[in-house]
């Protein structure tokens, strides 16, 4: 049954696709639709990812381990990449564009994010107090894993870190270089930060294509013009990279790990987590090149992607309560759970089911609110 999912995401990515013709290509390939679309497929990829944490990750009790979705464990990273990478892309262009884009820039970016952060993490508050689980605090600059009450939201100080670099150099300056120096400066400062204070590598494996989408949007016309020569030979070695580096970003410093077992330290497997965070980071790279690739030839857009794309941010930050409520998490707390489903292909459904109508309940209010606070024209 498990199988019939996979076929739900083909059909999901591909139906209502337009493929262009020899000598033809998709000059919107980073409209705002075509983008949206894919970022809504990408967020019910991050809800797949999570659900193969929760039920087949080497950490999960092999007592409880149930396969099927091994194949999205690594999947998350790169979704997120993407939402990052349109997210520098869409601020470049409409700063660009658009008069007055500035004014009251951050409480119209801010306040709708935080929105659905404050109340799925009351949430998870509750529900930490109803089945009596510790809320342990923790400091910023603790050298640890950096667990958090909300499992998902490291993502929102990430993306609002760098909103706000990016009205310090945009918004300050006319000039492009002092917006691109100001945004790198503060992504490399934020890496540093994450490094220095043992935060997970999920925490800055990812950033860097924030900067990414703004050099492509400045240069997009030059850019799209360069990917059109030796078309398929560069789609053929970005193929080839992205099978590569995916391994790579799985496996290499584990490979590592199991050929120096016998000199086995803390410091090895600190070179271990390295290697792999570097393979991470250069298949952001060539996954958003692919993407890229594709998208010059393909159209995305369905109703339904469509749709996901506009409630991707409330499907990020709501789904994981059900994961928690319906999973393996409490169980790895020693709890009860609430009630448990072993049937995975059950278990997506009830995440996605539950979370989805709420997800769009909530986007409706984050909408309008930021509605109330963007400028008048």
């Amino acid at each position: 049954m498990i199988y019939l999912w996979y076929a739900a995401l083909v059909i999901l990515l591909f139906f209502g696709v337009k493929f262009c013709k020899v000598k033809e290509w998709n000059e919107g390939n980073m409209s705002f639709n075509q983008t949206k679309c894919f970022l809504g497929f990408c967020a019910v990829i991050i809800v797949f990812h999570h659900i193969a944490q929760d039920t087949c990750a080497s950490w999960v009790n092999p007592r409880f381990v149930r396969h099927g979705l091994d194949i999205f464990l690594t999947a998350g990273y790169p979704m997120v990449a993407m939402f990052f990478f349109c997210s520098g892309y869409g601020l470049y262009k409409s700063a660009r564009s658009k008069e007055n884009f500035f004014k009251r820039y951050i409480p119209a970016r801010i306040i709708p994010i935080l929105i659905p952060t404050i109340l799925t993490l009351i949430v998870y508050i509750c529900f930490r107090i109803w089945r009596d689980i510790p809320l342990n605090f923790d400091s910023p600059i603790a050298v640890n894993a950096h667990e958090t009450w909300h499992p998902y939201v490291w993502y929102v100080p990430c993306i609002i870190y760098l909103y706000i670099i990016f009205y310090f150099g945009f918004g300050f300056s006319k000039k492009d270089w002092v917006g691109i120096t100001i945004v790198s400066l503060g992504i490399v400062g934020y890496i540093v930060f994450c490094i220095i204070f043992a935060y997970g590598s999920w925490w800055y494996n990812t950033p860097h294509m924030f900067l990414i989408g703004i050099l492509i949007a400045k240069y997009e016309k030059r850019f799209f013009e360069s990917c059109k020569k030796l078309y398929i030979l560069k789609l053929l070695i970005v193929i080839a990279l992205c099978v590569v580096f995916r391994y790579l970003g799985d496996n290499a410093g584990w490979d590592y790990l199991r050929h120096f077992h016998h000199m086995y330290t803390s410091k090895y497997a600190t070179i271990c987590e390295v290697l792999n965070t570097v393979c991470q980071i250069i298949y952001t790279f060539t996954f958003i090149a692919l993407y890229y690739l594709l998208s010059m030839k393909i159209k995305l857009g369905n109703k339904v992607l469509s749709f996901l794309g506009k409630i991707t941010l409330e499907l990020y930050l709501i789904h994981g309560i059900f994961i928690h409520m319906f999973g393996y998490y409490m169980i790895r707390e020693g709890k009860k759970p609430v009630y448990y489903i072993a049937n995975v292909p059950l278990f997506i459904l009830v995440v996605l089911g539950l979370s989805i109508p709420i997800s769009y309940g909530m986007s409706l209010l984050d909408k309008k609110v930021g509605q109330a606070l963007k400028p008048k024209k």
